[in-house]
């Protein structure tokens, strides 16, 4: 890995648009064109590199100052960051350096109004969201930001037919993700999973009976409008072939319960996971509750994909907040008591994944894909 801070080192060299005006050796023209990832004097490119590598197989150092992210999308510099170019680009005081993600935007519709104000990474583009490579680079750029206590200044959407754009600070909370997932080799029974978790998670319980659905379900459910959307992006043909096939599974199920019924014999359910929910806090109901969903895992991150037993069958214990609004599992920056909630569901997470590996073996992934020690 070569050092690009040492005395020699020339950055711009390696970009086509050295010449432009530049701070510092930054080339200023290309920060409100593209997205930049930022970094607090801390940090080293060795950090960022480990994180795109537990991303992407293809991740890695294409060139020199240039780090791959995704294919067609790469990071390059970093550059330091002074007083004048920080100054000039806007930037917090903590940003001491600086990465310009080249990748060709990938714009498809506008953000639809009812998802505004919801990500402050799509609330970025509100003419034209990023969509293919671009998409998937920011969104793994925002989880290196996140967990390097970072940023991203992205160029946002164009602000008039000139081209000019509007450039948009996201500063990813790193608290936001509560979810943990142990990955183990190891199945443990419903009883098993309620006995690790009771001595950190008081009233931990299994839930295996699903409630019961209230009012029609499947298509029946869906209201008049998004069916029509479906129809037109779907087909109705499509549509209706999904019908009919609930509707016989349904129908089997139904012939199935009554043959048992007749026969005298029990209606066996096959499952392939199961549920241990607690409170968060038996004081505080209004904080929500805890959930570990135990499934065979159809898919491991790539972090996981390393350990010599995930090549046979590999089992998710995943932890997970259920705040009493589903909204606010997801909010980048809620309000302080939310935040109390979740600080107080991390924290609990956190002893019931420890707890679970523990018990289980493996490893523990967050919800960014990378490997968490605990």
């Amino acid at each position: 890995m070569p050092d690009f801070f040492t005395a020699g080192a020339d950055l711009a060299i390696t970009l086509p648009d050295a010449a432009l005006s530049a701070v510092g050796s930054f080339p200023v023209g290309r920060a409100d064109t593209q997205h930049l990832l930022l970094l607090a004097d801390d940090v080293t490119v060795d950090e960022v590199e480990a994180l795109a590598l537990s991303l992407d197989e293809h991740a890695g150092w294409v060139g020199a100052s240039r780090l791959q992210v995704a294919p067609g999308a790469e990071l390059q510099g970093p550059w330091r960051v002074d007083d004048e170019l920080r100054r000039v680009l806007e930037l917090p005081d903590w940003v001491c350096q600086l990465m310009v993600l080249d990748c060709p935007p990938q714009r498809a519709g506008a953000l639809p109004r009812e998802l505004a104000g919801v990500d402050p990474l799509t609330d970025a583009f509100p003419s034209a969201q990023p969509t293919g490579t671009e998409l998937l680079a920011l969104t793994r750029l925002r989880a290196i930001a996140r967990r390097l206590a970072g940023g991203i200044r992205l160029a946002g959407d164009p602000a008039a037919p000139g081209g000019r754009t509007t450039p948009v600070l996201v500063v990813p909370d790193p608290e936001r993700s509560t979810t943990l997932t142990v990955y183990s080799p190891v199945w443990i029974v419903p009883d098993g999973v309620v006995a690790l978790a009771d001595p950190v998670a008081p009233g931990a319980r299994v839930l295996l009976q699903p409630e019961s659905a209230q009012g029609p379900t499947g298509l029946a459910a869906i209201p008049p409008e998004e069916l029509s959307r479906l129809v037109k992006t779907l087909g109705e043909d499509v549509l209706d072939a999904a019908w009919r096939a609930a509707e016989q599974r349904r129908h089997e199920q139904a012939e199935e319960e009554a043959r048992a019924l007749a026969a005298g014999t029990p209606v066996e359910e096959l499952r392939d996971g199961y549920g241990v929910v607690a409170d968060v806090e038996e004081t505080h109901p209004d904080w929500g509750g805890m959930e570990i969903r135990v499934q065979a895992a159809e898919a491991v991150p790539l972090a996981v994909r390393g350990e010599s037993w995930a090549r046979g069958g590999v089992i998710a214990y995943q932890v997970v907040w259920v705040p009493l609004d589903p909204a606010d599992a997801h909010r980048e920056y809620p309000p302080a008591e939310v935040r109390r909630a979740r600080d107080a569901a991390g924290a609990l997470i956190e002893k019931v994944a420890a707890a679970l590996l523990a018990g289980a073996g493996g490893v523990v992934v967050d919800d960014d894909g990378f490997l968490v020690a605990l």
